[in-house]
């Protein structure tokens, strides 16, 4: 079983920065990829932005995108 704080949560899950870096890099790499495959992230200074986009790209790693940025919420649920 995993190690437990006090709060009985799994260790790590209130401070973020106490997982691996690499745990944490891959969940960022993989969220930023669905919101490119789901056209929800767009290159940065698209105007106006596409439908159904709710992000844009603002960096990337040997070009392959890696941060995004929240423009607006999505108007459909």
């Amino acid at each position: 079983m995993p190690d437990e704080e006090s709060s009985g949560r799994p260790a790590g899950l209130d401070n973020p920065a106490a997982t691996e870096d690499g745990e944490r890099d891959n969940g960022e790499e993989r969220f930023v990829e669905d919101l490119v495959v789901r056209g929800e992230a767009v290159p940065e200074g698209t105007e106006p932005l596409t439908p159904g986009a709710t992000h844009e790209v603002v960096a990337d790693r040997d070009g392959v995108p890696a941060q995004v940025r929240r423009r607006r919420f999505s108007a459909h649920g």
